[in-house]
């Protein structure tokens, strides 16, 4: 195994995601070369200008790994199918474990010097405020019926073991739920869509931990480095309620926060509704039965170890909400 501190060229699965773009970002800062990889039919729009290499293809091509992993030396795996609609989708499992099984394949066939590889939180039990969750806490995801949380966990499982038996050089990182720029999809950033454009009239009593993704990046590039091989890390930052979110980004652009809160039986109904219609017209809910049982979780955690060995300083989430609702207004997606 090659000294890890001379890691140089650095392959990027998922690369035009918004963790991903970020990731390119804080890569090149730090001096990496990068090799971008984005899937076929995708215009890499938020990673133009960048003085990188940019390859189309799927994790799921094995052959197309190895041919465009092999001259490097680093690899930093973000690359996932996070839909929560349907919530049974065999694509999800295929792209989530089986690609990840691919990545981790051809990695360990090359003597990659580090895999970092991009989790989830919810791959552990969710804690209060009062004593947020760790990466001590065990997987309870199961009761929701996901396939995008189980498998997320089964990928974190599958590299563990890798690690266990051959000392697989992987390092596992856990984001909590991300709000940045380059959320082309969009993909989280759809709560601020919704409340900027007035289409987010109510929220639940649960709530996250929130952290901007620029932080996810920067601590995901320091783990090639610091992290240890064969560990978890959750990278989050502000635990808060869905009001308390809400409030501070109403704050923050001057708009009036009028949303009111629902009780948990309503959106439990609401959801169910949703998800009956849902099926029957073949379209995807705004809100599911599982993601209303969700949103009525509170889903907090803590990040005091990434903290502590990775050079992780999250700033306050209002710098990650004023980014990504600043990339929305320059690119459309706000009235």
């Amino acid at each position: 195994m090659k000294d890890q501190n001379r890691i140089s060229k650095v392959f990027v699965t998922g690369a035009d995601g918004m963790l991903g773009s970020n990731i390119c970002r804080e890569l090149l800062h730090q001096g990496y070369s990068v090799k971008a990889m984005i899937l076929p039919n995708r215009k890499p729009m938020v990673l133009e200008g960048l003085c990188m290499q940019i390859v189309k293809g799927d994790i799921l091509d094995k052959p197309f790994l190895e041919r465009e992993m092999r001259e490097c030396d680093g690899v930093i795996h973000a690359a996932a199918l996070t839909t929560l609609w349907p919530k049974r989708l065999e694509a999800i499992k295929s792209v989530n474990l089986d690609g990840t099984k691919n990545v981790m394949e051809v990695a360990s066939s090359y003597g990659i010097m580090r895999m970092v590889y991009i989790g989830s939180a919810s791959s552990f039990k969710f804690g209060s405020k009062e004593k947020p969750a760790d990466e001590t806490s065990a997987f309870d995801g199961w009761k929701y019926g996901m396939d995008y949380i189980d498998s997320k966990y089964q990928a974190q499982k599958l590299l563990l073991s890798k690690h266990a038996m051959d000392r697989f050089p992987v390092v596992i990182l856990n984001p909590t739920y991300m709000i940045g720029p380059y959320d082309s999809a969009p993909s989280s950033g759809k709560l601020l869509i919704a409340l900027f454009n007035g289409k987010l009239p109510c929220y639940s009593s649960g709530g996250k931990n929130f952290v901007c993704a620029i932080d996810v990046a920067k601590a995901t590039v320091n783990a090639l480095k610091l992290g240890r091989i064969g560990e978890c890390y959750i990278v989050g930052n502000e635990n808060l309620e869905y009001g308390e979110f809400f409030r501070k980004a109403c704050a923050l652009w001057g708009k009036r926060f009028k949303l009111l809160k629902v009780p948990e039986f309503l959106i439990l109904c609401f959801g169910l509704f949703n998800s009956i219609i849902a099926r029957a017209m073949g379209k995807q809910p705004v809100v599911s039965f599982s993601m209303a049982r969700l949103a009525k979780q509170g889903q907090y955690y803590s990040s005091k170890k990434a903290q502590q060995e990775l050079e992780f300083s999250p700033v306050p989430i209002e710098k990650g909400i004023e980014q990504c609702v600043s990339w929305f207004e320059t690119n459309g997606y706000l009235k």
